[in-house]
């Protein structure tokens, strides 16, 4: 599992360490939260970083291939 920093102030600092907080846990379940509330957002980054890394590779998607199923299927 990668590891992670996170910055906090020293008030909460001292108040996560008294009272025993699992940060780790508490950040990972805020994250989904997030994540299932935003799932738009969430959905157009992944499609993002999936175009990026396909440019940078420099892989080129064929197109109407689809279309072109659909039409030898006798699809509309």
């Amino acid at each position: 599992m990668p590891n992670r920093t996170i910055y906090l102030p020293d008030d909460l600092d001292e108040i996560s360490r008294r009272i025993g907080l699992n940060l780790s846990q508490l950040t990972q379940k805020a994250i989904q939260e997030f994540v299932a509330d935003h799932r738009d957002e969430v959905l157009e980054a992944r499609v993002d970083a999936a175009s990026a890394r396909s440019a940078a590779l420099g892989l080129d998607w064929p197109t109407g291939g689809l279309a072109r199923e659909r039409g030898e299927a006798g699809e509309r």
